[in-house]
């Protein structure tokens, strides 16, 4: 099941606005792009599949069952105390605003994303599958008017595992009328919610994070400069939040041009594709050095070198480093 919902740009400005006018320190920017990487990760899955938001804030599936769910993304990175890490992840709500009973059941898959951040919903790995317990793990009837809460939480043995820096999967929240129902309401499909799960293991080392490539396309939407995209690709297990920026030099090693890369998140096995905006003068056509210096979370995870060649009327970028 995939979305084809991209990440708004709107819900990432507010989000920082929000958190920077509260003060000026470093710790508080980081807060700031933190929440909104999750708020960006949480607004894309909300125009996901078939639920919508209710005036309440909780998602809701739109048929008649009136199946509804809080919160709309489970995010969680554990802690540990002594030498035992922390394995409760968080818990959900499932509500019926519905007529009839439902019966609720909870299916794991795996969760993924597009270039452009678009959802995807994927076969999930049994180990990722069994590192999720949920209670209750039955089928859970629902009375109209009424809720039941899920807690979710990471498997001792995975969470205690050292080649695992975390997991993501999204849990297929379905709802259909009791069998008792059925014969009075006939043949019903149900509704179904999907719910991200992001977790993050304690003590695992910074993110596996690689720059795919960078591309200057040309000029476009009326602007006279380029638009610089920037691929960055998630080679580790859990899901990160990144910034940066890009550093472009002429062939004699002049500064030519500066390139902000905005708060993203990537999923672990997924590429991100970020077009930032180019300040400074418009670059005349010839060869240039692109230098990528990604951050996670305010941390410094390394330096990606491309060269860029610029033609006379668009830009291009050659694959590899150079």
């Amino acid at each position: 099941m995939r979305s084809g919902a991209p990440f708004p740009v709107l819900a990432w400005s507010l989000g920082v606005r929000v958190l920077l006018t509260r003060g000026s320190t470093e710790k508080t920017g980081r807060a700031a792009a933190k929440l909104a990487a999750i708020a960006l990760f949480a607004v894309a899955v909300c125009a996901a599949g078939s639920s919508a938001r209710g005036a309440d804030g909780v998602r809701f599936s739109p048929g008649t069952s009136g199946l509804t769910i809080a919160p709309v993304i489970i995010q969680k990175e554990l802690g540990r105390f002594l030498w035992l890490p922390d394995t409760r992840v968080g818990q959900f709500i499932v509500g019926n605003r519905g007529a009839t009973p439902v019966v609720v059941s909870i299916k794991i898959m795996g969760l993924a994303h597009d270039e452009d951040g678009s959802i995807d919903v994927l076969p999930c790995l049994p180990e990722v599958a069994a590192a999720l317990v949920l209670s209750p793990s039955a089928p859970v009837i629902i009375a109209p008017g009424s809720s039941a809460a899920v807690r979710v939480s990471l498997d001792r043995a995975y969470a205690n595992r050292r080649d695992r820096s975390g997991l993501c999967a999204a849990l297929i929240v379905s709802g259909a009328p009791a069998r008792d129902r059925l014969a009075a309401t006939g043949v019903h499909i149900g509704n179904t919610i999907t719910l991200p799960v992001m977790v993050g293991l304690p003590g695992r080392g910074q993110a596996r994070l690689a720059v795919v490539d960078v591309c200057a396309e040309g000029a476009r939407d009326g602007e006279d400069r380029p638009a610089l995209t920037v691929r960055v690709a998630n080679e580790g297990g859990a899901y990160a939040r990144f910034d940066g920026r890009v550093l472009i030099a002429a062939a004699d090693g002049s500064f030519a041009m500066e390139a902000r890369i905005t708060p993203a998140l990537v999923l672990p096995g997924c590429v991100r594709a970020c077009v930032v905006e180019m300040a400074g003068a418009e670059l005349l056509p010839g060869a240039y050095r692109a230098t990528v210096q990604l951050r996670v979370d305010g941390k410094a995870v390394g330096d990606a070198q491309f060269i860029l060649q610029v033609g006379p009327e668009i830009t291009t970028s050659f694959p590899g480093r150079p």
